[in-house]
């Protein structure tokens, strides 16, 4: 029997919620496979990486760099808010320099999906606390 207390999943939640997934069990092939080739990704700040990268390969390149540069660790998924065509991810994430500094951080983040064919099309970034992570990430 189908409980109608609680509705569907809309195709952009089931699409996130197994991005989320994949994440949080550090399976970089399952990310990479729900990427739309047209992607675009967007973050704010006054950092090296700020701006907008379209096109899977500048993203890919992108958050490959970001990844190095942080060595970002999901916590804990928050809250998921979704629609049909998008969902908002609030996550925990620890970031450390390397496994031998032990400066480390814990940012709250918001990250905006739009998912177009049951891919992620587009990702907007939001931060929590700008002004750390453009320290972080500064040139």
């Amino acid at each position: 029997m189908h409980n109608t207390d609680q509705p569907a999943p809309t195709d952009a939640e089931t699409v996130v919620r197994q991005y989320c997934n994949a994440w949080m069990a550090g399976d970089t092939t399952g990310l990479l496979e729900l990427y739309h080739p047209d992607l675009t990704l967007k973050w704010p700040g006054g950092h090296r990486l700020a701006g907008t990268y379209s096109g899977l390969d500048a993203c890919a390149t992108a958050l490959l760099t970001f990844q190095q540069l942080t060595n970002r660790r999901p916590i804990k998924v928050l809250d998921i808010l979704a629609t049909d065509r998008t969902a908002v991810v609030v996550v925990s994430e620890r970031w450390q320099r390397n496994s031998f500094e032990p400066l480390a951080v814990e940012l709250t983040r918001a990250l905006h999906y739009t998912v177009e064919s049951g891919k992620i099309r587009a990702c907007q970034v939001f931060e929590a606390d700008q002004h750390t992570v453009d320290r972080w990430l500064r040139t």
